[in-house]
């Protein structure tokens, strides 16, 4: 995601203005998690394979997931693909870009 959505200048100034973002290794997380974080613990249990963006409110509720082999059809061409996911041919794709957009529209007030 990094290579391609989040790299896109449209998803970077709206992310940049209305979020607070971070990046976690689900490792790292859970080993926070098993020390008795709270937190972690919440993304933890709502973690989904491979990448997942979790939106979060101030105080910590979750308001919306976006998973990147769920919610993003086909893939970044420098991003290896799991066998089991089958790739939608290129006339039937909405850009990643869009999807996110839209995504945060449905779920965030947009000035």
């Amino acid at each position: 995601m990094r290579a391609g959505l989040l790299s896109d200048p449209e998803v970077i100034q709206h992310v940049n203005r209305r979020f607070v973002c971070t990046s976690a290794i689900i490792d790292d997380v859970e080993k926070m998690a098993a020390k008795g974080d709270k937190l972690a613990k919440q993304l933890a249990t709502q973690y989904e394979y491979p990448v997942e963006m979790i939106f979060l409110t101030p105080t910590g509720a979750t308001v919306s997931k976006l998973n990147s082999h769920e919610d993003f059809p086909g893939r970044h061409p420098d991003v290896v693909s799991l066998p089991r996911k089958q790739l939608l041919p290129a006339e039937k794709k909405r850009s990643h870009t869009d999807i996110f957009l839209k995504h945060i529209a449905l779920h965030f007030e947009l000035d």
